[in-house]
C-alpha cells in the first residue's frame, strides 16, 4: 500500500489527476543559472542542459509548510513531483530542500545540514566514478535521519538511523514504495546501506527539445 490511510484509493486518484495536469510556467533563466552557478568546470554542458529547476512544497519538522527547490534531470521531474506531493500529504517532514550550490557544492555540508537535494556534479565518495547525482538522476532525502551506513561508519557524522523517528525511510515505507513503483532504486536495499539515496537507472545521454523553465504543479497555482 502506497499511502498509510483508509482513503488510499482517493489519494491515488488525486495523484493521478495531478499527474495529468502537471504544467509549467515560463520564467527567466536567471533562477536556474543561479542554482547551478559554481558547478565544477569539468561538468559537461549537456549535463547542465538536461537539468531543470523544480519548485516543491514540503512539510517541515516544525509542523509548517515550506517551499523549496531541486535541480534534477528533466526526465525525472514528474516522478519527483509525485513523490514530494505524497510526502506532503503524508506529513512526512523534511528539514530543507535547497539546491546544493548554496552549500558551495559540498555534499558533506549539505548532508550535515540535513538538506534534501538532487543534482550535484561529483564522484561517488572514495572513487573516481561519477555519482548518479552528477546526472541529476538521484535524490538524497533527510540525510541525518537516513544516513549512509557501512562497516560501522555512519555518514553524515552524528546521524542516527531509527525507523521510529519521523522523517526516516525504511522497507515498506510509502515513500520507498512509490519510488519503486516509478522505477527508482533505493540505497536501503544495498549491502552498504544508503537510506537517504534514490536513483533512477536512465541512460546518461543528452535530452533536448526543451528550454529551461521552472517546473510547477497545478495545485501550487491554486
Amino acid at each position: 500500500m502506497l499511502f498509510s490511510s483508509s482513503s488510499a484509493g482517493k489519494t491515488m486518484l488525486f495523484l493521478s489527476l495531478v499527474m495529468v495536469f502537471v504544467g509549467s510556467s515560463s520564467s527567466s533563466d536567471a533562477a536556474f543559472y543561479e542554482a547551478v552557478s559554481g558547478v565544477s568546470e569539468n561538468c559537461p554542458d549537456w549535463i547542465i542542459g538536461n537539468q531543470i529547476l523544480i519548485d516543491v512544497v514540503y512539510w517541515g519538522f516544525d509542523g509548517e509548510i515550506h517551499k523549496g527547490n531541486l535541480i534534477a534531470d528533466i526526465r525525472v521531474v514528474n516522478d519527483l513531483q509525485l513523490v514530494f506531493l505524497q510526502m506532503l500529504l503524508l506529513k512526512f517532514p523534511l528539514e530543507s530542500v535547497i539546491p546544493i550550490a548554496e552549500y558551495n557544492w559540498s555534499d558533506s555540508i549539505s548532508m550535515a545540514e540535513n538538506n534534501t537535494s538532487a543534482f550535484n556534479y561529483r564522484c561517488v565518495g572514495g572513487t573516481e566514478r561519477l555519482s548518479r547525482h552528477a546526472y541529476g538522476l538521484a535524490v538524497d532525502i533527510n540525510p541525518m535521519q537516513n544516513p549512509y551506513c557501512s562497516n560501522g561508519r555512519v555518514s553524515p557524522e552524528g546521524a542516527v538511523y531509527n525507523q521510529r523517528v519521523l522523517g526516516t525511510l525504511y522497507p515498506g515505507h510509502p515513500v520507498v514504495e512509490l519510488f519503486r513503483l516509478l522505477g527508482w532504486r533505493w540505497g536501503g536495499d544495498w549491502s552498504d546501506k544508503d537510506y537517504q539515496h534514490f536513483d533512477k537507472p536512465l541512460e546518461n545521454s543528452e535530452y533536448d527539445c526543451f528550454s529551461h523553465y521552472r517546473s510547477w504543479l497545478l495545485w501550487r497555482l491554486l
